[in-house]
């Protein structure tokens, strides 16, 4: 591996268990978070139950017309986000910033999660197309949807196993042991 989004692989097999594993590590992630996000929401339900209703309606979605778009922020609606320098810093202390955040990463946990499912689907889909399983390739993951793939002649080299060395053992002495 060159750099974190340019990735070479021997073959397209391995370029395919690489998927793989990046798509069930996504999983686990998203599942872990969801569930710390759930922690969060129960041990503090009792303390701050009008903070957490907004949370709360983003999560289950409108219960009215299905067809009728979010509700954006209005304009004049007072954002609780400030930037400092290079940073935002949530304005009041308490458990809405934090779940804020944690709701932002698991966002771009299942938007990272969709879109390598999607490249493993287009690769299989060129695999069962006849791509050879053999070919080398690189792949840079851009950060959008259309990841670039260039295919390299194999890596994997088939040379026959040889060893050859030089064994050497002394003679050994024998002695003769007379009584």
């Amino acid at each position: 591996m060159i750099n974190d989004n340019i990735h070479n692989f021997k073959t397209v097999a391995e370029l395919q268990r690489s998927l793989d594993e990046r798509i069930t590590a996504f999983k686990q992630k998203s599942e872990e978070l969801s569930s710390h996000i759930g922690e969060k929401m129960r041990t503090n339900d009792s303390t701050n139950a009008t903070e957490l209703q907004e949370l709360r309606q983003k999560i289950e979605g409108s219960t009215t017309d299905p067809k009728k778009k979010k509700s954006t922020k209005r304009k004049d609606q007072k954002s609780n986000w400030y930037n400092f320098e290079s940073i935002s810093i949530y304005d009041g202390v308490g458990i809405k910033g934090e779940l804020e955040l944690y709701f932002k990463a698991l966002e771009k946990i299942k938007t990272e999660l969709e879109r390598v499912t999607k490249i493993k689907q287009t690769v299989d889909e060129l695999v069962n197309k006849g791509l050879k399983r053999e070919m080398g390739c690189v792949l840079y993951l851009n950060g959008e949807v259309p990841a670039e793939i260039a295919f390299t002649t194999s890596i994997v080299s088939r040379k026959k196993f040889s060893f050859r060395a030089i064994f050497n053992v002394q003679r050994e002495n024998t002695y003769e042991i007379k009584i």
